[in-house]
């Protein structure tokens, strides 16, 4: 890949991955594996080990792990098929001024999520340091070296964020071994008390939901490393190890000693155990990877946008950005909209798969280079899968019991009854 050779000069943001450019797909795989190992997953498994009881955690997991496995496989694969970049099918999927609406969604959403990433970071960093050393580091310090961190790996492309993926997957798989020989240490507390701490009950659905709903961004981006990679089928077969079978097993061990310790996640588990450097790093590593993600596709989103710009000059600027919403707390405020997404997103990345399975693959080279304005089917489906996702999460409607497949499907059958009607 031209992006292995050093910084990204364009990262293909305008125009297809050429022939002679695309690779294999274990990228692929340590990408959206690493992305899987931060923070946010372990307080999740913590949680909903503590909610459901460890088994049925398990089960949620598993679940969850098999949905976004499905999901993972038709946007890799739609990605490599194409060879385009998200922001490139979504011109194509809802026409040009509908495309600009899912890019801008998609840029405010990753790029603040890269905020929220420094933000915890710098926070959870400082907090641990003074602990284990009493040491006072200020978060702005540790954010401000986070963001130039996270935009050095994002510059470098999917090559960069492939380099710390094949890290942190097996510096997770070490430390889970020794924190769990090492046991609990300070953090081991009573029954009584572990069911106190607790958060509020979840139901087995509501779980899965979670799961889902926490990992729905990672699945529509697949198309931004996906197509890099020759064989199509065998992008779809890394997304689908990464997320049918990694996510759950990172999920369950790393709530197995929280569950045990009744800690509220694995890196305060291993710092009451006396792991604490390599807690650290472990940290630090997952926040790079998740950050740079988000970073590298937000990035793409907004220069395919900006057609003036090129892709280095964003990243470095959007991480600006996200460094300055990161020391003025926006994530406070923030995080909410986040959560709305849930439900917004996972549409987008059904229409996308079906049009350019169903409809692209069909169209002449003329008619895919002059995308419409506005796509109807596209513009009903997600609204239409968006408004039940919404009902459902907000416990007004159910079909399948988890409201991101609700959305999912819903926008699906819309778009295939408007598509297949107007023929």
């Amino acid at each position: 890949m031209a992006e292995q050779e050093g910084f990204i000069a364009e990262g293909y943001v305008h125009e297809a991955v050429p022939e002679e450019k695309l690779g294999s797909a274990t990228e692929v795989f340590f990408i959206v594996t690493g992305t899987l190992c931060g923070l946010p997953a372990y307080a999740l498994s913590a949680q909903i080990a503590g909610s459901l009881g460890f088994e049925d955690a398990r089960t949620a997991f598993w679940s969850a792990g098999l949905i976004c496995c499905v999901l993972a496989a038709l946007t890799s694969y739609a990605g490599a098929r194409t060879r385009m970049n998200l922001a490139m099918m979504s011109d194509h999927a809802f026409g040009l001024a509908g495309g600009r609406v899912v890019k801008t969604l998609l840029a405010v959403c990753l790029l603040g999520w890269a905020a929220v990433i420094l933000s915890v970071l710098g926070t959870t960093l400082g907090d641990a340091i003074q602990r284990l050393y009493h040491v006072s580091v200020p978060s702005a310090l540790i954010e401000t070296v986070a963001a130039v961190a996270i935009a050095t790996v994002t510059l470098r492309g999917v090559h960069g964020l492939e380099s710390v993926g094949k890290v942190i997957a097996p510096v997770l798989a070490a430390l889970l071994c020794w924190t769990l020989y090492r046991g609990c240490g300070d953090a081991s507390v009573t029954a009584a008390q572990a069911a106190q701490a607790a958060a509020p009950a979840l139901g087995l659905g509501a779980a899965i939901s979670a799961i889902v709903g926490g990992d729905i961004v990672g699945i529509l981006i697949q198309p931004d490393y996906s197509r890099f990679v020759r064989r199509p089928a065998h992008a779809g077969i890394a997304s689908s190890l990464a997320l049918g079978v990694a996510y759950p097993l990172v999920l369950t061990f790393t709530a197995l000693p929280a569950a045990r310790c009744g800690a509220p996640n694995l890196i305060a588990v291993m710092i009451a155990a006396g792991v604490g450097i390599p807690a650290l790093a472990l940290l630090a590593l997952g926040a790079l990877i998740d950050g740079g993600a988000s970073l590298y596709s937000g990035s793409l989103s907004l220069t395919n946008e900006l057609r003036r710009f090129r892709l280095p000059a964003v990243v470095v600027t959007a991480a600006g950005v996200g460094l300055v919403l990161a020391l003025l707390h926006a994530e406070k405020h923030y995080l909410p909209f986040l959560s709305a997404l849930g439900v917004t997103l996972p549409p987008i990345g059904a229409i996308l798969v079906l049009h350019m399975l169903l409809v692209w693959r069909t169209q002449s080279p003329a008619e895919r280079a002059s995308p419409v304005s506005l796509r109807l089917p596209a513009a009903v489906a997600w609204i239409g899968g968006t408004l039940v996702g919404y009902l459902g999460m907000n416990d007004h409607l159910h079909l399948t019991g988890i409201a991101c497949l609700d959305s999912v499907a819903v926008a699906s059958v819309l778009w295939l009854i408007i598509r297949f009607a107007k023929q």
